[in-house]
């Protein structure tokens, strides 16, 4: 007897040309899969469908629920393709019930990575106090690590906030950065710490501005831990761009410019962010440390740069990680772009994205411990 076929029945004109577009989902689903190892110095179109992902799965969902509601067999042809992604997704959406925020234990360390946007209202400037905010902020959450990006502080006299914050929220010992500075004040990173800073530096190769990467060394008991602060990369996107990307413009030429100008930028920050994640992955791994890696990566967990630095660490969303990620909310509150990263010696017992706008990215902090 002829085997049956679980496709048997032929589809009508309308459901052929939607299982057409089903196929073109499904292919640029699995092309956005590729975004997480392929490098964009080598195809650069393919970053730009990891940055698509969201929309692309949405897309592929529709056509599962249209085919559940018409021939359920036809839904197979995009749910494996999903299922194939599972551990992508996973880094996108924690399937887990809500943490409560619970104390601090004496055998867990609690970390911290914050954008503090120079502590400068988004839009509207207004006479909030964005630094007390940030104070009261991390002494709620009280990290005994904390690394920070786009910190603004004096550098000389009473008004350094560096030292304000270290000794408000008690922090033993602090590293800052400083991209740019004049004679009274500068702006980049820093590393507060609890405990001891043993040695600390910047990772100089591929650094753009103030968009690097620097690390600490810490001794915590008789341990000694590697923390590095990352601030990849940014899109560099101006006024202009993001209003365009909101709200396309309906002059043709126009949309034109603006799509061509915002295209450059976005392959530019790819490929250098790529380079970036090259000089910190090899820089981890001539380390003898256990590492903690955390900030602000400017990509999704899909990209390239991201896959590369995670290698072989625990990313602590994915361990204990809610809902959807989002850490970043000014401009499409869509993505997850800040990252906290530890070697595979720890234990993740919590995380926790802390949804308070004092900048446009959401702070975020987890709970570790060293395995015995």
């Amino acid at each position: 007897m002829a085997r049956k076929s679980i496709f048997k029945k032929k589809l009508g004109y309308f459901s052929r040309t939607v299982m057409l577009g089903n196929c073109l989902a499904v292919l640029l689903l699995l092309l956005s899969y590729s975004a997480s190892f392929i490098n964009p110095k080598t195809v650069w179109p393919i970053a730009f469908l990891g940055l698509g992902y969201l929309p692309i799965l949405l897309i592929n969902l529709g056509f599962v629920a249209y085919w559940l509601l018409r021939k359920p067999r036809y839904a197979l042809l995009t749910l494996i393709p999903i299922l194939l992604g599972w551990n992508l997704l996973s880094q996108h959406i924690g399937f887990r019930t809500q943490n409560t925020a619970s104390e601090k234990s004496d055998s867990t360390l609690r970390i911290m990575t914050y954008n503090a946007h120079l502590f400068k209202e988004i839009k509207n400037p207004t006479t909030k106090d964005f630094k007390q905010g940030a104070i009261d902020l991390i002494n709620k959450t009280d990290p005994d690590i904390l690394c920070m990006q786009e910190f603004f502080t004096k550098i000389k006299g009473q008004q350094q906030f560096s030292k304000i914050l270290a000794q408000d929220a008690g922090f033993e010992d602090f590293y800052f950065a400083p991209a740019m500075k004049s004679e009274h004040e500068g702006y980049g990173q820093i590393i507060f710490s609890k405990f001891p800073i043993i040695n600390k530096g910047t990772i100089t190769q591929n650094e753009y501005g103030i968009n690097r990467i620097i690390f600490v060394d810490i001794v915590r008991q008789q341990d000694t831990i590697r923390v590095y602060n990352v601030h990849l990369r940014s899109f560099a996107l101006q006024n202009e761009d993001k209003e365009f990307i909101q709200n396309p413009s309906a002059n043709t030429h126009t949309e034109e410019k603006a799509t061509h100008r915002v295209g450059r930028k976005l392959k530019d920050a790819f490929e250098k962010r790529s380079k970036q994640a090259q000089a910190l992955r090899e820089h981890i791994d001539a380390t003898r440390y256990p590492v903690i890696v955390m900030g602000d990566f400017n990509d999704t967990p899909m990209s390239y740069s991201v896959n590369l630095i995670s290698r072989g660490l625990k990313n602590t969303f994915r361990e204990k990680g809610q809902g959807w990620g989002v850490t970043h909310y000014e401009m499409l509150p869509l993505f997850q772009i800040d990252y906290m990263l530890c070697s595979k010696v720890f234990q993740v017992e919590n995380y926790q994205i802390v949804k308070e706008k004092l900048s446009d990215h959401y702070p975020i902090w987890a709970d570790i411990s060293l395995l015995p």
